[in-house]
């Protein structure tokens, strides 16, 4: 396996329809099935905080930060 194949996806880098789609779409969806999951009496706390965490992934920051240029130094 390469070193490209076992990292994970960079959020940055998903397509904007991805990323709507995963937040419209996918991350409701599970939330329902975790929601009847514990009326049904099942401890769904690792899958609720999977959830969180992908959500906060899709939905956070879209723009890498700017690099600042480096100032040099006058001796």
């Amino acid at each position: 396996m390469t070193k490209h194949e076992s990292e994970h996806a960079d959020p940055a880098r998903l397509r904007k329809e991805t990323r709507e789609w995963l937040a419209t779409r996918t991350i409701p969806n599970v939330r329902e099935v975790a929601r009847d999951l514990e009326n049904a009496g099942e401890d769904v706390h690792d899958l609720m905080t999977a959830i969180d965490e992908l959500e906060s992934l899709v939905r956070g920051p879209r723009t890498k930060p700017r690099k600042r240029p480096v100032k040099k130094s006058r001796a």
